[in-house]
């Protein structure tokens, strides 16, 4: 069985490889909001030119601070378009966490499943910098390791609130078919995000419609002897 552990990312260590230049946020008051100001001149920044075109020098002048200013926060531009992505990261996270394990019947984990990739799927549709920076995933290692990451701690979650709907000899395949869904969601949003938007829209729905038990059961159970509970 795997050992299941609620954390936010930067405390996840074990589950993937991830980048030293990825920092806390500052608790103290004035560091906190100089570090929101370098985030949010980057990320409109971003919005208007794309990420290849973000310069430290644009950034600060947008955020009216000094150059030495965001490196305190910030070793990279890659440290930044990291932060950017964890943010939104851990916002799906918590929606996530906050609602599937109220979930009574696996049918209706399914249908808040489809709800929370919907929601995700909008955020980058109508967020031209995180649309910039989820499109760009592929091609940057260090948000691979964070995309991988954030789709097992995704996976946790996801096993720990429907493995009750299964018999126990199936969870070690569930937590694994959780892990793959998890990451299947980022490479699903992607594709759509690329095509043009009415096939993008059908790409997306035809994906959710994946989330139903009967498809969870065909990828569980391979001998008819054996079923889910509940079906």
């Amino acid at each position: 069985m795997p050992v299941i552990k609620h954390e936010r990312l930067n405390d996840a260590r074990s589950a993937e490889p991830q980048s030293t230049e990825l920092r806390r946020r500052p608790t103290q008051e004035r560091s906190r909001k100089r570090y929101d100001a370098i985030l949010n001149a980057a990320k409109q920044l971003i919005a208007d030119k794309g990420s290849a075109q973000l310069k430290i020098q644009d950034i600060a002048q947008l955020a009216r601070v000094t150059p030495a200013s965001i490196y305190q926060y910030f070793p990279s531009k890659n440290a930044i378009t990291l932060a950017l992505a964890q943010h939104t990261f851990d916002h799906a996270f918590d929606s996530l966490s906050d609602s599937l394990p109220k979930a009574e019947t696996l049918e209706q984990a399914c249908h808040m499943l489809q709800g929370l990739i919907e929601s995700h799927y909008q955020i980058y549709l109508n967020d031209p910098a995180m649309l910039d920076i989820w499109v760009s995933i592929s091609a940057d290692k260090s948000l691979q390791d964070l995309d991988l990451a954030d789709s097992r701690r995704q996976a946790e979650v996801i096993f720990e609130s429907i493995k009750n709907f299964f018999e126990p000899a199936l969870w070690h395949k569930l937590y694994q078919v959780s892990f793959l869904l998890s990451h299947m969601v980022g490479s699903a949003i992607r594709m759509s995000l690329q095509v043009p938007t009415e096939e993008g829209r059908g790409l997306m729905d035809s994906f959710k419609s994946l989330l139903n038990p009967a498809s969870l059961q065909s990828m569980l159970i391979n001998h008819p002897s054996v079923s889910a509970k509940g079906f």
